[in-house]
């Protein structure tokens, strides 16, 4: 970073111009002009610190970050990548950075950039997350005056509408931390630099669920399945609930992301996709069938039926037609399993509309986790 911006800008009552260079307080040149180039101020010809401070003064805001938006919507499509598209894999590195969030403490979650550093990087539940890092550094390297942080969230929500989806509106101002103050932040929970190790409902120590807990090995034979079921379960409502989020917003979250993408054996163990038709699209439709009606037409009716990955990995399949078969992991299967979650599930599958309405809500409470009171809503 560079030296604070200092204002020569006598008119000291102006707040719009002191807000705009308090935004810009620490940057050096080239994040100036990045900012300034996203407000789409000219900026040829300004040769000094002076000249780029006094475009700053001038900027509107809030910030309108349609051009980073354009840019991040830009890099979606990968012909190379699954079904050509990065969609899946923004909106899953959005959701496991910010799923470290703990409400007790105020450790983790999108706050800090955090995954730069080796012990959350490595987190097992994180495998492949890495390839999203390098296709987000172009966007860093252009508008380096928004943080990793807020890039990283803000790519989250540009894959969910350039998809199909919703629109979610998007707030910036979190924050990198530097080494010295992610150990300050974290090290009394963790012992680390990361919100990592601590994890009470993952076998790895990550503070993210993990796919499969096993079942209650002591629970009484023909007991119902959210008995039989509940190590699994507990591993979902453990996190989600240190998080802040009721059980509405864990199924609605999970629904969100689970439409998307392919599980892949050499990462996770597990293969296939949750929604063969389409699974680089949003494809719960307001009419119409999508990959809500699974629960219903699917699972409901028995008509998935277990398998043993090759590698040991226990997954649900539902064959349709020739093509690869539908598949729900073990904490898919628990939001039918629990009686609680499964009486959501069913009431968006009703209403399509309001789960679109509670996506919007939920995935901006996910992604603003930890940030009270440092976040400003984007202008559109």
């Amino acid at each position: 970073m560079g030296g604070a911006m200092s204002s020569n800008n006598n008119n000291t009552d102006d707040a719009s111009s002191a807000s705009s260079l308090a935004l810009a307080e620490g940057f050096d040149d080239g994040q100036v002009l990045s900012l300034l180039k996203s407000q789409q101020v000219k900026t040829l010809g300004l040769s000094s610190r002076a000249e780029m401070e006094a475009k700053v003064s001038e900027i509107r805001l809030p910030l309108d970050l349609t051009l980073v938006r354009s840019d991040i919507k830009n890099s979606l499509r990968d012909s190379h990548h699954d079904d050509g598209s990065y969609v899946p894999l923004l909106i899953r590195f959005a959701w496991h950075n910010a799923g470290t969030y703990d409400k007790d403490t105020n450790t983790g979650g999108p706050n800090g950039s955090t995954m730069r550093f080796d012990e959350e990087a490595n987190d097992p539940e994180n495998a492949g997350l890495g390839k999203a890092m390098r296709v987000l550094e172009p966007i860093k390297r252009k508008w380096s005056f928004l943080s990793y942080a807020d890039i990283w969230m803000l790519a989250g929500c540009v894959a969910i509408e350039a998809s199909g989806g919703p629109h979610v509106p998007f707030s910036y101002g979190r924050r990198d931390f530097t080494e010295e103050e992610a150990l300050q932040k974290n090290s009394a929970a963790t012992g680390s630099r990361c919100p990592f190790g601590d994890g009470r409902f993952n076998p790895n120590k990550s503070r993210l669920p993990t796919a499969d807990r096993g079942q209650d090995k002591s629970a009484p034979k023909g007991c119902p399945m959210h008995v039989l079921e509940k190590p699994t379960i507990d591993g979902i409502r453990g996190p989600f609930t240190r998080m802040g989020f009721t059980d509405k917003e864990t199924v609605c979250l999970i629904l969100l992301g689970h439409q998307y993408g392919r599980c892949h054996a050499d990462v996770s163990g597990y293969e296939n996709p949750w929604y063969s038709f389409d699974p680089a699209h949003y494809n719960i439709y307001e009419h119409g069938l999508g990959y809500l009606s699974i629960y219903n037409f699917g699972v409901a009716q028995g008509q998935h039926r277990k398998r043993i990955t090759a590698q040991g990995k226990r997954q649900w399949e539902m064959a349709f037609g020739g093509g690869e078969p539908f598949m729900m992991l073990p904490t898919d299967m628990a939001l039918w399993w629990d009686p609680n979650y499964q009486e959501y599930v069913k009431a968006y599958d009703r209403d399509r509309v309001q789960f679109k309405r509670d996506a919007v809500v939920t995935f901006k409470k996910l992604i603003e986790l930890g940030c009270e009171d440092m976040l400003t809503q984007e202008r559109r």
